[in-house]
């Protein structure tokens, strides 16, 4: 039984994630994140598994990558039943292949070993019980199957200390959560507009289209992340470590387990220049901004 909070964050989820389907270039460049080359894997691999989206999202862009490079089935799950007419949108033409379930990453309705690979992005520190979350994936992946999950980590780095500090005044000031949920391109536009209109009538340009490249700084990608980082409710902040990680995948038998990383690719906005950074998560610049980063780990359940 979901609790409310879950179901609370899953509302929050799901009003960004219809914006993201909404947006082709979003959607593409979500999709584009599913490349056998990331998790390791020779081209081609996802042929002919059974694969499951625990946490699919109401756009569902990694079910959609997935059946695009040829599995012969994804089961995409999520809370609820109100974000499947937003995924069918794209999933409907993969017939049979494609099936949307309500369910809780907490209580997979699923048999043992039903899957040959789990994909678990960005959820579980969402859920009452992440630990609980992660024995239920590790339940359903097959042996000489693969489960990969995403977690936020520690937030001791400069980005995350001030998001954390942020999130706080978003719960407790009404004028700051205004301005948040109120900020789209749009409205930065205005800002932008105004902020740079000033500026020209002080000085001149110092560098040609200074003006221009500054505003391709920020577009509705930019600003769809900057939102979800702020209302998304979680019971965890980002306190999880890469060797906790890897411990829950020794723990539950796990083979060839490993942190990647990837170069994120097609941003349109400041993104770009941070992109280094997430592929390049140990460097010393990457720590001071990232701290632990975004932690993608992946293992492979042997045969007992």
């Amino acid at each position: 039984m979901e609790s409310a909070f879950e179901l609370e964050t899953r509302a929050v989820f799901d009003r960004y994630q219809r914006q993201q389907e909404n947006d082709d270039h979003i959607f593409d460049r979500l999709a584009s994140l599913i490349e056998e080359d990331y998790f390791g894997l020779p081209a081609g691999s996802f042929r002919g598994l059974d694969i499951l989206d625990a946490g699919c999202g109401s756009n569902a862009n990694a079910s959609y990558a997935f059946l695009e490079k040829g599995a012969r089935s994804v089961t995409s799950l999520e809370l609820g039943s109100e974000w499947m007419d937003c995924a069918s949108k794209r999933l409907g033409r993969f017939g049979a292949r494609s099936a949307l379930v309500a369910g809780s990453v907490l209580d997979l309705p699923f048999d043992d070993g039903s899957f040959d690979f789990v994909h678990c992005a960005g959820v579980l520190p969402h859920t009452s019980e992440p630990r609980k979350g992660f024995e239920e994936l590790t339940r359903v992946t097959r042996p000489d199957g693969k489960l990969f999950i995403t977690v936020m980590g520690t937030g001791n780095g400069v980005v995350y200390r001030c998001i954390n500090h942020l999130r706080e005044l978003y719960k407790h000031d009404l004028q700051f959560r205004h301005s948040v949920d109120n900020l789209n391109a749009a409205s930065a536009r205005q800002a932008i507009d105004w902020l740079l209109d000033t500026k020209d009538r002080e000085e001149a340009e110092y560098l040609s289209k200074e003006n221009d490249f500054f505003r391709s700084l920020f577009d509705e990608d930019f600003f769809v992340t900057i939102r979800d980082r702020f209302q998304a409710p979680t019971y965890h902040d980002f306190d999880f470590t890469e060797i906790q990680i890897r411990d829950w995948f020794a723990e539950c038998g796990f083979a060839n387990i490993r942190r990647i990383s990837r170069y994120t690719r097609a941003f349109h906005n400041l993104r770009r220049f941070l992109a280094p950074m997430y592929r390049h998560y140990d460097h010393p610049l990457a720590r001071f901004w990232f701290g632990d980063g975004c932690i993608q780990m992946i293992g492979e359940r042997p045969r007992q």
